[in-house]
């Protein structure tokens, strides 16, 4: 096939990945079998379906690999397997930030993956323990917030044949005994015992947050616990740099791949203070042989980079109060700084690929209309750099079709951008959300062609002939750049089991394309000519 996606390596690949931050571990020899809960974190899903970031997965005792990855709608409390049978008893819940307790009591079957929910209403369901006499002993939350949230309730129940208990068999009102002590709900020594079950291979990952592809081979990697870390061509680890806060979200690499620009994400605590530091607002350039920071410049807050493929590089400052956004010329000195327009800090900022110019969304513009997309010209013989708009970002003004900004990739003539759209309708529940991309001509901003989705948007790269689009579902579609039509459509797994893409990088001469998911991996795609 033309458009095949072969994943021929996973970067970041280890056992128990894809349950994600680990919270219950618990060995079942009897079935050959470990069973591992966790949460892979939250993920912005706009579009049709949900998102439930909780995993229980199965895996075989020998080589650790998953035989069953199952999602869990609460965070997990209480494992228990069964002594005999090929079962496992989960408990899962929460309190739901308002009033009340949810959760459920799952009963997953070891060898074929069923689940069945046996409680008839949502209860959290705190711990568990199956008793000599084949009964399940359970610890259930009050049913809302006027009960505690220390204590539960105890009850004990049979069944016939577990194996085939019907789900809503226990009914949780039936829990009226004296409160007791609720305990711990994790095991708080989990990662100790992955590190055991692994001989010490095991280290806490989690979502890749951007990717770079330089020219000799070698991945750039942002993420939650690393601050950058560093592949090489051979797939191995290089270096990597542990996140002091909330780690790293954006890479910029250098056009000779020897540094890279990261920006921020989060606060850290001053160790000698205690006080927190905005950590968001420091741009460091760090190294890529080695991961030595060897450059850094301070924001007056969290910027949005813009960059390219030349080296010139903007810092533009995002937030209610105005700011200078900083130039950074190919050779990394500050050259100039221009002032911008107060933007919202927690709207999506437009990030561009392979571009020529360094493009800034900002609003409103000189219509009035917000935003828009403009460009910023590196200063000329006076010294002075320019913001000059170029076209609002909403391409036809007579559509009931909003956009927000977010990944882009430019291309000869043409922006090709996406992110989230919310389309009006004529009632609050015809109005729907979802994904658009767009091909815009430049420097006019025609829109050449546009596709919308239902599906949340991931990330966006690609070149002149193809524009791949991951989808948080696990998808990644291939858009033929002229005509916007779907060439192919791949879903991504791993060891036979589906991967939720976070970030994408695509580097057209090694025909190569890398995949960041929620749960740390790094899928290394090769795509044929």
């Amino acid at each position: 096939m033309p458009d095949e996606l072969n994943v021929h390596r996973v970067l970041g690949d280890q056992p128990f990945a894809e349950i994600g931050r680990p919270v219950w571990a618990v060995t079942d020899s009897p079935h050959r079998c470990v069973v591992v809960a966790g949460d892979l974190g939250h993920v912005m899903w706009r579009g049709t379906g949900q998102w439930f970031g909780h995993r229980i997965g199965v895996y075989e005792a020998g080589t650790l690999l998953p035989r069953h990855v199952v999602a869990s709608r609460h965070p997990v409390c209480a494992v228990e397997p069964h002594p005999e049978l090929p079962l496992v008893a989960v408990g899962t819940g929460r309190y739901d930030g308002s009033w009340d307790f949810e959760g459920e009591l799952l009963l997953l079957h070891l060898e074929t993956g069923r689940v069945t929910n046996l409680l008839s209403k949502s209860r959290q369901v705190r711990h568990l323990r199956w008793l000599e006499d084949g009964r399940l002993a359970m610890l259930l939350s009050p049913e809302d917030k006027d009960g505690g949230f220390r204590k539960g309730f105890e009850l004990a129940v049979a069944a016939d044949d577990w194996l085939s208990a019907p789900s809503g068999l226990i009914d949780p009102d039936r829990a009226r005994h004296p409160m007791v002590e609720s305990g711990l709900l994790h095991d708080p020594r989990v990662e100790d015992t992955l590190a055991r079950l692994t001989q010490g291979r095991w280290r806490r990952r989690a979502e890749v947050r951007d990717l770079a592809v330089l020219a000799d081979g070698r991945v750039l990697a942002t993420g939650r616990h690393t601050d950058l870390e560093c592949w090489d061509p051979s797939g191995g680890l290089t270096w990597a740099l542990p996140a002091a806060g909330e780690g790293s979200v954006r890479v910029e690499a250098a056009p000779d791949g020897g540094s890279a620009w990261v920006t921020y994400r989060g606060y850290q605590r001053d160790e000698v203070t205690g006080r927190q530091i905005d950590r968001g607002t420091t741009v460091r350039r760090i190294a890529t042989a080695d991961g030595r920071v060897v450059d850094l410049v301070d924001m007056p807050s969290a910027p949005a980079p813009s960059a390219t493929r030349e080296g010139w590089l903007a810092l533009c400052p995002r937030g209610r109060t105005a700011h200078a956004a900083r130039l950074l010329a190919p050779a990394h000195q500050e050259v100039a700084r221009l002032d911008l327009a107060p933007s919202h800090s927690n709207s999506p900022a437009l990030r561009v690929r392979h571009s020529t110019r360094l493009l800034y969304v900002d609003g409103p513009g000189p219509d009035g209309d917000a935003p828009w997309i403009n460009v910023i010209e590196p200063p000329g013989e006076q010294g002075q750099a320019v913001l000059r708009a170029l076209f609002p970002l909403r391409w036809d003004p007579a559509s009931t079709l909003q956009p927000w900004c977010g990944p882009a990739v430019e291309l000869t003539d043409a922006l090709v951008h996406a992110g989230r759209s919310y389309r009006r309708g004529a009632t609050y529940a015809e109005a729907r959300e979802g994904t658009y991309v767009v091909r815009r001509g430049l420097p006019d901003g025609a829109a050449r062609w546009v596709y919308e989705t239902d599906k949340p948007l991931a990330d966006l790269d690609g070149d002149e002939q193809r524009v791949y689009v991951a989808f948080l579902t696990g998808e990644v579609e291939i858009l033929d750049a002229t005509t916007g039509e779907v060439r192919a459509r791949h879903t991504l797994s791993v060891h036979g089991h589906p991967v939720t893409p976070m970030s994408m990088a695509y580097r057209s001469d090694q025909r190569r394309l890398v995949v960041g998911t929620v749960d740390g991996r790094i899928l290394d795609c090769s795509v044929p000519e």
